[in-house]
């Protein structure tokens, strides 16, 4: 009985389900396009966005690049300063050595120096110096005479 009222009401609907499907089917269709529009509309706005976003970040990106290149250029530029500064730090380290070396010498000379000119002169050198008071041209003369005594041709010594 159910059943039967269930097939009774089911062909009374489907003559005018028929009648009204192309309208059903239509009204659904527009609203699946009308649904599609928008979901198309937002897919061009995200798109675009992204393409927005995709040369924006491509320009971070040439901006970072142009940076990392600048920066191995000082990198090289700082390496090779860094050696002329070791070069020049050995130089300078030689001359210092060398510096200090003569230094050393010096202090040392300067050592005997002083150890030298406390001490007596040597007798040969005290003789050098040591001469008579001269008070005029004839003293000197004799002085002279009696160091270096040149013996005149009649004074000769014998053979």
């Amino acid at each position: 009985m159910l059943k039967s009222k269930a097939v009774a009401l089911l062909s009374g609907f489907i003559p005018h389900f028929i009648k009204f499907a192309p309208w059903l089917l239509l009204f659904v269709s527009i609203i699946f396009l009308c649904q599609l529009t928008a979901k198309n509309k937002q897919l061009n706005v995200d798109n675009e966005t992204l393409r927005e976003d995709k040369e924006e970040l491509i320009g971070i990106i040439d901006y970072k690049n142009n940076q990392l290149i600048e920066l191995d250029e000082l990198h090289r530029n700082n390496e090779q300063q860094l050696i002329n500064q070791r070069n020049q730090l050995q130089t300078a380290d030689i001359l210092n050595r060398q510096y200090k070396k003569e230094l050393e010498q010096l202090i040392n000379e300067n050592e005997q120096l002083r150890e030298w000119s406390n001490n007596d002169l040597p007798a040969s050198i005290k003789r050098l110096y040591s001469r008579p008071e001269i008070t005029g041209s004839e003293d000197y003369q004799g002085w002279l005479s009696s160091r270096n005594a040149m013996l005149s041709a009649s004074k000769q010594p014998e053979k």
